[in-house]
C-alpha cells in the first residue's frame, strides 16, 4: 500500500502534476493539503479515488483519495476555528490524519493558533491506542523539527516553524510512540520537503523539512520504503508546488 503526502499549493494550479504523480507512481492513498478550491469545485484527479474533501475558496483545504474503500472518515476537529485543517479516515484498517497545520507567526495570534490547534489534535488522538492500532499522521506540519530540518540552522534559529515551542510539539509525537518515517530512512542527513520559490532555493538545496510521516508501531513494521520526489519540485513545467511529494510504502 503506498500511501503518498503532498502539500499541491492548489489543486487546480498542481492538477497535472498530481495526475501524472497518482499514475507514475502508483500512488493508493493520496493525502494533499492546501487545495485552496470549494469541495464542489475539487477535480477529477483518478477515476479509481473515492475522495474525501474539506475545503474552501482560495485558502487552505485538505483532501484524502484513495483506491482502497474508505470505512469511516471525518471532516475537521475542534482545533480547526473555521479554516478546513483536518480529515481522518479509516482505510485498510488504517487510521489516517491529513493534517495542514498552521504556519504561525514569531509569538503573536497566529501563533496561538497553531498551538491551540496542535492542543486539540493531541486530545482528539487520546481515543487510540498507539501501542496495537494501525495509525499514520502525515501532511504538512509547518514545524521544522532539528537543525537537521533547517538548511542554516543560524539564520532559523528563532523563526516560525523552528521556534522552542513549535518543536516541542513535534517531540511530544514521538514521546508519544509514534515513529518518524523520514527519520527512520535517514537518520543523520539534512532531508528537506520545502523550498521558498524564490532565489532557487531548491537548486541551491536551501530548504525545510515542514512535511511528515508519522506511524505508529504497528504500522512501522510493515513499513517497506520511502521516497522524497524532490524532482518533481524542480521541474519547472508545468510550474511545481513549493513542497516536495512523499510516498511511504507498507505491506498491509
Amino acid at each position: 500500500m503506498r500511501i503518498c503526502t503532498f502539500n499541491v499549493n492548489s489543486i487546480r494550479s498542481r492538477l497535472e502534476i498530481v495526475k501524472n504523480l497518482v499514475k507514475e507512481y502508483d500512488i493508493d492513498v493520496l493525502c494533499i493539503q492546501e487545495i485552496k478550491v470549494e469541495n464542489e469545485k475539487f477535480p477529477l484527479i483518478d477515476e479509481e479515488f473515492e475522495c474525501v474533501i474539506h475545503g474552501q475558496k482560495k485558502l487552505h483545504g485538505v483532501a484524502t483519495c484513495s483506491k482502497y474503500p474508505i470505512e469511516k472518515f471525518q471532516k475537521g476537529f475542534d482545533g480547526e476555528l473555521n479554516e478546513p485543517r483536518f480529515i481522518y479516515t479509516l482505510i485498510n484498517n488504517i487510521h489516517i490524519i491529513n493534517i495542514y497545520a498552521p504556519l504561525g507567526d514569531n509569538y503573536a495570534q497566529r501563533f496561538e493558533y497553531k498551538m491551540y490547534f496542535y492542543d486539540k489534535l493531541f486530545e482528539w488522538l487520546e481515543k487510540f491506542d498507539f501501542n496495537n492500532e494501525k495509525i499514520l499522521i502525515c501532511g504538512d506540519f509547518n514545524i521544522s523539527h532539528t537543525s537537521l530540518d533547517v538548511w542554516d540552522e543560524l539564520i532559523w534559529e528563532g523563526e516560525v516553524t523552528h521556534l522552542p515551542e513549535e518543536r516541542a510539539i513535534l517531540s511530544k509525537f514521538l514521546d508519544m510512540g509514534f515513529i518518524d518515517v523520514i527519520r527512520k530512512v535517514y537518520p543523520n542527513e539534512k532531508v528537506f520537503t520545502f523550498y521558498d520559490y524564490r532565489g532557487g532555493a531548491v537548486y541551491k538545496k536551501e530548504g525545510l523539512r515542514l512535511d511528515y510521516i508519522l506511524v505508529t508501531k504497528p504500522l512501522f513494521e510493515k513499513f517497506k520504503s520511502l521516497e522524497i520526489l524532490t524532482s518533481i519540485r524542480r521541474k519547472r513545467k508545468p510550474t511545481p508546488s513549493d513542497h516536495v511529494p512523499i510516498i511511504a510504502e507498507f505491506e498491509v
